[in-house]
């Protein structure tokens, strides 16, 4: 349901811009007027609201790292008919399905050897689920064996947990990066987009993709991991946390001078950590950097709705994410270098 809100002109003042409110899944929402939301969009969140399953997202054509889409793309993740997308669930099946489609509609290559994007695997409590995995291949042959995983989880707990910020919003960052990845020139090194399923239960997608890999990515000529895991709650504590640039990595010296290009956004770097996806990867001896926004008030909670989160800010995070992805991709050092094989580089 599409409401307007607001007045035209009024012997007053202060005058109230006139305002499109749209019901969508997790309650009402006011468009910013000096920001309208594209028309395919629009036409998404109408859907969501007047039918009995939610409609597709937009598939390409929409700008990449524009609030109003991603925010399109987190209702539909975290809306009540896919329930917290718990591993093996309809709602799993409909996220990763999603995902695929992007993957394919944008052009990123599928692994050889899986079927499709799909790297299917049962996780610890039987659930039958995946990890959605496509790539951009290096156009350096000097390195473009060597990789950058760029990655986020799909999956979050169910029941009625809905997980807008855990972890929609990484997945819509992700889709961000992938379109933005595909609309320059090749980088150097190949480009690998993971979403990754089960991470609730103990990272399990990527343990999978890292232990049991595909073919064509072979874990020794992994040379970064950036993860994204709660990117939506900046408002909370004004915060994002680059966790993972640890001093002497190729990272921090490329976020040093990145950020500057973002003055909305509090960043902190050097501080570790071993809570997401990244740890697969850090235990091997890959450096990361995975980005965080803290949510004291709706972690894990049923609170965690599309409705809530900070769009702007999100955006910018996954632009400023997509920015140090394709820096490292491109970067004149030797990132094979900073990997320490047999090494725990998780920084504890």
């Amino acid at each position: 349901m599409l409401i307007h809100l607001g007045s035209g002109p009024s012997s007053g003042h202060n005058q109230i811009p006139l305002q499109a409110c749209i019901l969508g899944s997790a309650g009402v929402f006011c468009l910013r007027p000096e920001s309208p939301l594209r028309t395919s969009s629009l036409c998404l969140v109408i859907l969501l609201s007047a039918c009995s399953s939610p409609a597709p997202v937009p598939i390409c054509g929409e700008p990449a790292f524009d609030p109003d889409v991603m925010w399109s793309e987190v209702d539909y993740l975290a809306s009540p008919e896919l329930d917290g997308r718990y591993p093996g669930t309809d709602g799993d099946r409909a996220a990763r399905r999603m995902i695929r489609e992007r993957f394919e509609c944008l052009g990123l290559e599928p692994l050889a050897d899986l079927d499709g994007y799909d790297q299917f695997f049962e996780d610890s409590e039987g659930n039958q689920t995946g990890n959605v995995i496509g790539f951009l291949p290096g156009n350096d042959f000097a390195v473009r064996d060597e990789i950058v995983v760029v990655s986020a989880h799909v999956d979050h707990l169910g029941d009625g947990f809905l997980g807008a910020n855990d972890n929609a919003s990484g997945i819509s960052g992700l889709l961000s990066i992938a379109q933005a990845a595909t609309e320059r020139e090749a980088s150097r090194r190949t480009l690998v987009f993971a979403a990754f399923g089960s991470e609730e239960l103990g990272f399990e997608g990527s343990y999978t993709m890292v232990d049991d890999p595909p073919a064509q990515i072979d874990p020794d000529n992994i040379v970064y991991n950036v993860n994204m895991d709660m990117i939506g709650s900046y408002d909370q504590t004004e915060i994002v946390y680059a966790l993972g640039s640890l001093p002497k990595t190729p990272a921090m010296s490329l976020l040093k001078v990145l950020v500057e290009d973002y003055p909305e956004l509090d960043v902190g770097l050097g501080e570790p950590s071993d809570e997401s996806d990244n740890v697969p990867f850090c235990e091997r001896g890959i450096p990361y950097v995975f980005w965080w926004t803290e949510d004291p008030e709706c972690y894990h909670e049923r609170c965690d709705k599309s409705g809530r989160l900070d769009y702007e800010s999100m955006a910018s995070i996954a632009s400023l994410n997509f920015d140090l992805a394709v820096g490292l991709a491109d970067s004149a050092e030797d990132l094979r270098a900073a990997v320490k094989p047999g090494v725990d580089v998780c920084g504890f």
